[in-house]
């Protein structure tokens, strides 16, 4: 009896400790597998996540018992907005490579305060750091975003635990990208960034001169505008952080707050100057006065309340200067003052934007391109517009008024017509997108559809006889597989083109798919007729096809054919089905001779 105690004891305890161990990679998702043929990966299909209520929990904690995960499908599934729970991410990745591979592991979103990453490997726990509260050189990579080198073994399998603490919106989605896509992708946006904080730069130091020369308040205000927002978005970026700032750790949060509560403030100082409400409309410049006296507490609250709260405050205050700006000034451009017209676009421009970024704050809107950078490319355009209006002040003074509304509505009718014109160019080159393939110029599938619907129409109409054929290449698959896909291409570009040669003019020519091609011909008068045009595709596409490589090709083809007349009220499916059934007919007889004449010989 003590010793079947003992050995289920034993039992018990080898299952428990096996739990144990593996229980990392049993709980973990679906692993990815990576390949370095692909260059980059979304993890969201691939992860899981888990609201942590308790603070501060380590790896081992998470690990100690089994917790909800919850599985996401897409990136949009890990934009939390404003939670105060901290969130784990879980994802396997597998090394689908016979060599070692080294990989990044980049959270889209900038502003995220702590991001630890946690490597589960057989052997050991890798722990690595980054984030905007973290200083630059405690980081696993130095870099604006939360990045993370991840080197895999061959055929390695690894659990990735993302622990993220951040007092602002979480948005975190993530990817994985090999070290070339990831510099790359690196390069342009470093690229627009500069162009856009370059752009503020020399808006800022350019109205600051204007003040110091000509002593009227508006230029300086926008300046101080300008420079309250462009320190927000610096620290927002991360670009503050990782070049001038790396000390503050979680004030950078706070200075976000502070910078556009402060930007807020003094775009109302600055709408005040260039619409003039003191004269033009009293009551505005009253509410205007009343909402800055709000903005200033709003920055002292930006400084001394808990950060989550400022970013909720600096949400609410954004929106609220941008709406009620956008109000005023299409008050003003109702009673047709001056410049009041531009200053609307430009902060239609501007909410929209601010709009974009509070609402994406908030969880409100998904995560993308457009939301997570929509209050930059709005704030880029507003100044322009604006840095526009004012220096157009300075020739306001030396023309007359008729002259330059005369000035603008030439420029606007000019602009219209190349908008007109850029439109026009776009919306053909969208239709031959949509209409046609890409690889051999020929009708895609859309397009043939669409021809064959007019055929069809007029071949009910005249009564005459249309055909359809449709091509298969034979032995087209080695020469993918001997020279491979670019080789390929090329194979189906000139095949493409004796296709096109030997049509007749009015005739329809599409690639359906593959190595298949389509044929609609119109007003077939015989069946001999027919008979000469699949004997001469034949002999043209058989004839030899020299690769760029020097090596000579050639393919073969089945054809198949279906025809109707008028009457019939044939389909394009129904022809489809009846040349398909055609065409693997004629395939299996070349198949059957092709095996005689091997076994002859």
């Amino acid at each position: 009896m003590h010793a079947r105690r003992f050995i289920a004891g034993v039992y018990t305890g080898l299952l428990v400790l096996l739990t144990v161990c593996f229980m990392p990679w049993a709980q973990a998702s679906i692993p990815l597998s990576a390949s370095p043929s692909q260059a980059s990966y979304s993890l969201a299909p691939y992860n899981e996540y888990w609201h942590a209520d308790t603070p501060s929990l380590t790896i081992n904690d998470v690990l100690a018992q089994p917790r909800p995960f919850q599985p996401t499908q897409d990136a949009q599934d890990l934009n939390f907005g404003y939670t105060r729970s901290e969130v784990w991410l879980r994802a396997q990745v597998r090394n689908d490579s016979p060599s070692p591979q080294r990989w990044i592991v980049e959270f889209e979103y900038p502003f995220l305060d702590y991001v630890t990453l946690h490597i589960l490997r057989q052997q050991r726990n890798d722990v690595l750091r980054s984030g905007s509260a973290v200083p630059v050189e405690q980081r696993a990579l130095s870099h604006r975003q939360a990045v993370f080198p991840l080197e895999l073994d061959a055929f390695e399998t690894v659990t990735l635990y993302t622990h993220v603490a951040a007092s602002g919106s979480k948005m975190l989605s993530y990817n994985l990208l090999t070290p070339e896509a990831f510099y790359s992708q690196n390069d342009r946006h470093n690229f627009w960034l500069a162009t856009y904080f370059g752009m503020l730069l020399a808006m800022g130091l350019y109205n600051l001169l204007l003040f110091f020369g000509l002593k009227e308040r508006i230029f300086l205000h926008y300046s101080l505008f300008v420079a309250g927002f462009g320190l927000a978005i610096l620290a927002f970026n991360g670009i503050g952080t990782l070049m001038f700032w790396s000390f503050l750790g979680e004030n950078t949060s706070r200075l976000v707050a502070l910078g556009f509560t402060f930007a807020s403030t003094m775009a109302t100082l600055f709408a005040q100057s260039f619409l003039n409400t003191e004269i033009y409309c009293p009551r505005w410049h009253q509410v205007l006065n009343t909402f800055r006296s709000y903005c200033w507490l709003a920055v002292i609250a930006s400084l001394l309340l808990p950060i989550p709260v400022a970013l909720h405050i600096m949400d609410v205050t954004g929106f609220m200067a941008a709406l009620l700006l956008l109000i005023c000034g299409s008050y003003c451009s109702l009673r047709r003052l001056p410049s009041a017209r531009l200053f609307v676009f430009a902060w239609s421009l501007f909410l929209l934007g601010a709009g974009v970024f509070a609402l994406r704050n908030l969880g409100i809107l998904p995560a993308n391109f457009i939301t997570l950078h929509g209050i930059q490319i709005g704030s880029a355009l507003e100044m322009l517009l604006l840095s526009f209006a004012l220096a157009s002040r300075f020739n306001k003074l030396k023309r007359q008024k008729e002259r330059a509304q005369a000035a603008m509505l030439a420029a606007l009718k000019k602009q219209e017509a190349v908008l007109e014109q850029k439109v026009a160019t776009r919306t053909r080159a969208l239709e031959h997108l949509a209409n046609c393939d890409m690889l051999t110029g020929l009708l895609n599938r859309h397009g043939l559809a669409r021809c064959a619907e007019a055929a069809l129409e007029r071949n009910r109409q005249n009564g005459h006889r249309l055909a359809l054929l449709m091509l298969d290449l034979d032995r087209f698959k080695p020469i993918n597989d001997c020279y491979g896909h670019e080789a390929g291409d090329f194979v189906l570009q000139q095949v493409a083109k004796r296709i096109a040669h030997l049509a007749r003019t009015d005739d329809h020519c599409a690639r359906f798919g593959g190595d298949e091609f389509i044929i609609i011909m119109e007003n077939i008068e015989s069946c001999d007729t027919l008979e000469n045009i699949q004997a001469r595709i034949d002999e043209a596409i058989r004839s030899p096809i020299k690769l760029p490589c020097g090596e000579r090709v050639s393919v073969s083809v089945s054809i198949g054919v279906s025809t109707c007349l008028g009457t019939e009220g044939a389909t394009l499916e129904s022809l489809l089905r009846e040349a398909d059934s055609h065409m693997y007919a004629v395939k299996s007889r070349q198949a059957v001779e092709f095996y005689r004449y091997g076994s002859a010989s």
